[in-house]
């Protein structure tokens, strides 16, 4: 794995989800198996996904700073049963599951 590439990646998928929403993490990750066709298939895929999870969770870490993360995280808590830290997790996944569905399913076999 090449931790430029993911990093690069990981870039242009936080500017993308700040930008123009969520549904951009597979648009990154598809055009990402595009441009990477001579790659193994497994390979772009592992890098699509943790690249979207860098993002994300970067996305997540600055957002941690506003004072209202803390009330949002609570509420969202209460209608969710779960601890906040499983929620930011599942989140977080949630980015890697796309973007690495999306390489998967368009890389050549």
């Amino acid at each position: 794995m090449n931790i430029v590439r993911v990093v690069v990646l990981a870039l242009v998928v936080a500017a993308a989800t700040w930008v123009a929403g969520w549904w951009t993490v597979p648009l990154c990750g598809a055009a990402y198996a595009m441009m990477r066709r001579s790659a193994r298939r497994v390979r772009v895929t592992q890098e699509a996904a943790i690249g979207a999870m860098l993002a994300w969770g970067a996305l997540l870490a600055y957002q941690a700073t506003h004072p209202t993360f803390g009330r949002l995280a609570a509420s969202i808590g209460g209608a969710i049963p779960a601890p906040t830290w499983i929620l930011l997790s599942v989140t977080v996944l949630f980015a890697g599951v796309l973007a690495g569905s999306a390489a998967f399913l368009l890389h050549d076999r």
